[in-house]
């Protein structure tokens, strides 16, 4: 409903709606085929483009410049259009940008938050793998520092351990499970080098890559 009353808002406010919708329409035709063909720098420079002349985005086009930013190491801009598409009402786009999410958060050393959007993601769409696996990968991997006593290490036992603030001191934790902390960076690395190899899969695996939107 309240979606329904900002599209007439703006329809109302924006005198060049239809032409806008025009032009829109064209960039989009644009950026799917830069997005086919993988050049994501060039699908980036024109969904920015997009962003400007209309303010209404689809989730399937924000989604899939989300993985554009994530394919280019943008993940500030990644980060935030994962965040706009986590709670879609789509299973599989929701599950997607929430495992997304999760990855960006043990890039940047928050394992605590990247358990928390793996889970999400599991709970949203239960035959996504890659999030099954990130979160098992994870789960395993990530330790706390020290021994609690063992009636608090009990009450503790499903509660997630508080994120660190620099990723040195995420990978001192790695260590308690007899990993060194090469080995734990080539994990995170190779975790996102797989996220990529997966979604240019899946777009590429697709009949119809060019969207009738």
């Amino acid at each position: 409903m309240y979606q329904f009353i900002y599209h007439i808002i703006y329809f109302l406010i924006n005198p060049q709606f239809f032409t806008n919708i025009e032009q829109k329409n064209t960039y989009k035709s644009e950026f799917n085929l830069a997005f086919r063909k993988g050049n994501f720098k060039k699908s980036i420079v024109v969904f920015e483009k997009i962003e400007k002349v209309n303010r209404l985005i689809e989730p399937e086009l924000r989604l899939d410049a989300a993985h554009a930013y994530f394919v280019t190491n943008d993940t500030l801009n990644a980060r935030i259009n994962y965040e706009h598409t986590e709670d879609l009402p789509n299973a599989l786009q929701s599950s997607q940008s929430c495992n997304q999410l999760g990855v960006l958060a043990i890039i940047r050393g928050d394992s605590s938050a990247g358990l928390r959007y793996f889970k999400k993601a599991i709970e949203k769409n239960m035959d996504l793998e890659q999030a099954r696996y990130n979160y098992e990968l994870i789960s395993k991997l990530y330790k706390p520092k020290g021994s609690p006593p063992q009636e608090q290490q009990k009450n503790n036992q499903n509660q997630e351990i508080k994120a660190s603030d620099k990723k040195e001191q995420e990978l001192d934790q790695y260590t308690s499970n007899k990993i060194s902390k090469e080995k734990a960076l080539q994990l995170l690395e190779d975790l996102k080098n797989s996220e990529v190899k997966i979604l240019l899969s899946q777009k590429n695996s697709k009949q119809n890559l060019e969207k009738d939107w």
